[in-house]
């Protein structure tokens, strides 16, 4: 008998409401956008400002993740992964579809004509900050797709690492996920931005994202307006918006869940100690051997 799981489990081993074959099967638009960041670095942010630049500055949504569709996201515990690519095929084609993805090429189809805009964040901080977000999920959200709401508890960094992390794989992950996309830096049709310069210049991040994506041109109104919808204080403001709330029935998240500082530069003062970061770069170097790659994962700077 074969170990491998049923074709419509995660093949990620990831909870039940994940699920990367989705993007596998969907049938991909010439004009798609596709916003390719790991979990906690800086995918929300960017999901709306891919929104901003499509609809020139709106004020009006409910839910980014009704603008930005999560592409491996289940809608509920019963439905099939041929229900969800159905869900897909469907959408609109009124204007450019636009997607979020936590994953990678190969796992993330790779087509030409498809643009690709790659955020990626220091590893540390992505920890630090996926500890406090997992213990954000609700309750009856957990309950509801079957998972024990104390495995997703953990009273410390240290515990959250050796008890959840490493078990995933979720630190590899990172690494594994900036250099598969290394290989496709160069190709016209993806953009790769670090999540520390989307923090250290918010508006030159905006300009190249709307040049590469060629949305406008805009006024001088509606590129203000965008700022001011992308900024970390509107987005703070109106977080609900950024919470999922459309996605399932149960909203995912407590209220406040998602947003944490919009900052960098802060894991060692949030719980990161030096052997476990030492660890992450440890295990990370298993996974990213480019040397080039691996200091810009961590820093930054030009590509």
């Amino acid at each position: 008998m074969s170990d491998a799981p049923p074709a419509d489990l995660p093949p990620h081993g990831g909870p039940g409401w994940i699920n990367p074959t989705i993007q596998t099967k969907m049938a991909w638009r010439d004009d798609d956008v596709v916003v390719s960041v790991p979990g906690k670095s800086g995918t929300t942010w960017t999901m709306n400002i891919v929104h901003q630049l499509r609809e020139k500055g709106d004020r009006n949504f409910e839910d980014i993740y009704a603008e930005v569709i999560w592409c491996e996201a289940m809608s509920t515990p019963d439905c099939t992964v041929d229900d969800m690519v159905k869900k897909m095929d469907g959408i609109s084609s009124s204007r450019p579809r636009a997607f979020k993805t936590h994953a990678s090429p190969p796992l993330l189809p790779f087509h030409d004509k498809v643009k690709y805009v790659v955020v990626a964040r220091n590893p540390e901080e992505v920890i630090v900050s996926m500890c406090t977000f997992v213990s954000k999920h609700s309750e009856e959200f957990l309950r509801s797709w079957g998972a024990p709401p104390e495995m997703f508890r953990f009273p410390n960094l240290e515990v959250f690492y050796n008890g959840f992390v490493k078990n995933a794989g979720f630190d590899k992950s990172v690494f594994k996920f900036v250099s598969e996309w290394w290989k496709l830096k160069e190709k016209d049709n993806v953009l790769m931005l670090h999540y520390n310069e989307m923090v250290a210049d918010h508006e030159g991040s905006i300009k190249k994202i709307s040049d590469f994506l060629g949305y406008g041109p805009y006024t001088d109104e509606e590129w203000q307006t965008i700022l001011e919808l992308t900024s970390w204080k509107w987005m703070k403001a109106n977080e609900r918006r950024f919470e999922a709330t459309t996605v399932w029935s149960v909203p995912p998240l407590v209220r406040g869940g998602m947003m944490r500082q919009g900052s960098s530069g802060l894991a060692r003062q949030e719980g990161m100690s030096e052997a476990m970061a030492q660890e992450i770069r440890d295990r990370g170097r298993e996974e990213l051997t480019d040397e080039d790659a691996f200091e810009w994962l961590y820093n930054g700077g030009k590509l």
